[in-house]
């Protein structure tokens, strides 16, 4: 508020400041007379104040290198009076978004665009004034570091190349590669690793690195070529012969080698090449046993150098015959009577056998032949052959017989009838008569006497017949029974019984049921325990018809048979 006294006719001036643009001006008036001491009644009136007009000084100038990446600027305009100046970057007709200060840095968006400013001022009581750039085009960004890449790695066939691109700037660009065989694009091969293939061996590999990014130019580097070499064929294992090194066998080779590789073969026995042995397996024949067998491989690969490697060697054994059934041993077993040794059967057919027979488990001198006659040495012994089959190229295999036990020829002791002395003149034993008629008769006894209480034990019938005189018998009476002899552990141990008599079970006859085929009456049979003529020792027995059935027990001593005609075992 300004206030004034001025005298009649004299005018009054106000400045309007810039804070009262766009407000409204009062101006108010009372009259004083200095006279009559008096005051007129105030006289107002009001007008609108309009807004100030800046004055401004700008040749919208945007300075800066137009190129993505690069920083822009505009000048602040020159005002009176001052204001405040704000900004608003363009790019074409549309608002960058944030981009309201007085610099601005391009972005890839921005490459091959129209850029403009805006300049906005503002004051209080002062008309907004906006103005408006020069429009600059902005070209495409360039990489301000761009090295050549490097390969790194063995130029080689097989192994693996890779191209390190270096360090561009700005950051965030994407590289691509493609490798070259001399000036050639290799189809496929645009990754930053490479490795090299047979097609590459003698020629010159280089890499190209391609660098975008966007707003910027894209770029093309080159490495320095290098020259690729042969590759080298690498052993994952190396050969070795696997098998059993053993006549009859076939080895084979083990090993490992760089995918893709050929490989041949040949078989060495003792450092000598085997003619025809080229291939991945050798069949050992009898000619390799003691030999040292290697095998020698020679591995190729195209673009690769090849390449040989010669196992270590093994030594070629001989094979094992096995024995499928034992030796056996036939022929009458008696001294004087000759035995001969059967073979007996391998797994392959020997070419050739030697002997050797054996008594009790102990060599026979000389006795080194297919056959043996037995002497009276061989008694009561058990007899042996061992056979030892031979044929080239196999381990000789030996193998022993079952035994077969010489009996011991009866002997006689009784040579004719009449009383003998039990100790003295006749051991206890079992004893057998040889005589042929159905009246003999025998007794053992417990005194000389004469009286029937000597008697202890009695026999009648036929003559093939056995006793057994036991210690407590003092003496032994015979008549019409043959000579006596001493008995054999082994009989004839037959089916058939065709003479009547006494017959040992599993020496004379086999135990098991006989049938009888006789035609009277009068068939007698008796089972036993044992042959002292003992009641007690009679298990079993039968008279009757001849046409019957007998069943002899395996746990039986002996069985008696007369008038039942032949007995044959049927089951």
């Amino acid at each position: 508020m300004k206030t004034e006294t001025l005298p009649v006719g004299t005018p009054s001036s106000l400045a309007i400041p810039q804070s009262l643009g766009g407000g409204v001006l009062v101006l108010t008036v009372r009259a004083f007379s200095d006279t009559f001491g008096t005051t007129s009644a105030p006289v107002s009136s009001q007008t609108n104040v309009a807004l100030g007009d800046f004055i401004a000084t700008w040749n919208g100038t945007i300075s800066g290198k137009l190129a993505v990446g690069q920083k822009l600027t505009v000048a602040a305009p020159a005002l009176t009076p001052t204001g405040t100046v704000a900004y608003q970057w363009y790019r074409g007709t549309s608002k960058i978004s944030g981009a309201t200060a007085p610099s601005y840095t391009l972005t890839p968006s921005d490459a091959a665009q129209t850029i403009s400013a805006k300049a906005t001022v503002t004051g209080i009581g002062m008309k907004a004034l906006t103005l408006t750039s020069k429009s600059v085009t902005v070209a495409k960004g360039t990489f301000t570091a761009a090295p050549a890449p490097a390969i790194a790695g063995t130029a080689k066939v097989g192994s693996k190349l890779t191209a390190n691109p270096g360090n561009w700037s700005p950051a965030g660009a994407t590289l691509a590669y493609q490798w070259y065989r001399g000036t050639t694009a290799i189809s496929g091969a645009t990754a930053r690793t490479y490795t090299p293939t047979a097609a590459d061996n003698g020629k010159y590999l280089k890499v190209r690195v391609r660098a975008s990014r966007p707003g910027y130019t894209t770029l093309d580097r080159w490495s320095v070529s290098r020259k690729v070499a042969a590759g080298t064929i690498v052993a994952t294992k190396w050969p070795t012969i696997s098998g059993t090194a053993r006549y009859g066998q076939t080895l084979k080779v083990s090993q490992g080698w760089t995918a893709g590789s050929k490989i041949s073969y040949q078989w060495y026995s003792s450092g000598k090449a085997i003619k025809g042995a080229t291939k991945s397996s050798l069949y050992l024949s009898s000619g390799y046993v003691g030999k040292k067998i290697t095998v020698r491989v020679t591995v190729s690969k195209a673009g690769y150098t090849t390449r040989k490697a010669t196992s270590s060697a093994v030594t070629v054994a001989k094979a094992y015959m096995t024995n499928k059934t034992l030796p056996t041993i036939s022929g009458t077993k008696k001294a004087g009577s000759t035995l001969t040794a059967g073979y007996g059967t391998y797994s392959t057919k020997p070419s050739s056998y030697t002997y050797q027979w054996y008594r009790n488990g102990v060599a026979i001198k000389g006795a080194t032949h297919r056959t043996y006659k037995l002497t009276t040495a061989d008694n009561g012994k058990k007899i042996t052959v061992r056979v030892t089959a031979r044929k080239t190229g196999y381990h000789n295999r030996a193998a022993t017989s079952a035994a077969v036990e010489i009996p011991v020829p009866p002997r006689t002791v009784i040579s004719r009838d009449g009383t003998y002395r039990v100790g003295t003149e006749l051991k206890p034993g079992l004893y057998k008569a040889t005589g042929t008629g159905d009246f003999c008769y025998w007794e053992t006894l417990s005194g000389f006497s004469g009286s029937l209480y000597d008697i202890n034990n009695n026999y009648f019938g036929p003559a093939r017949t056995y006793v057994q005189i036991t210690s407590s018998d003092r003496g032994f009476y015979t008549s019409d029974c043959g000579k006596w002899t001493t008995v054999s552990k082994t009989g004839a141990n037959a089916s058939k019984i065709t003479v009547d008599g006494t017959y040992r079970i599993g020496v004379d006859i086999k135990p098991g049921l006989y049938r009888a085929s006789g035609t009277g009456n009068s068939c007698y049979w008796e089972t036993l325990s044992g042959f002292t003529g003992e009641f007690d020792e009679l298990i079993d027995n039968y008279f009757g018809s001849a046409r019957t059935y007998i069943e002899i027990p395996s746990w039986a001593k002996g069985v008696h048979v007369s008038d039942c005609g032949t007995l044959t075992r049927v089951s």
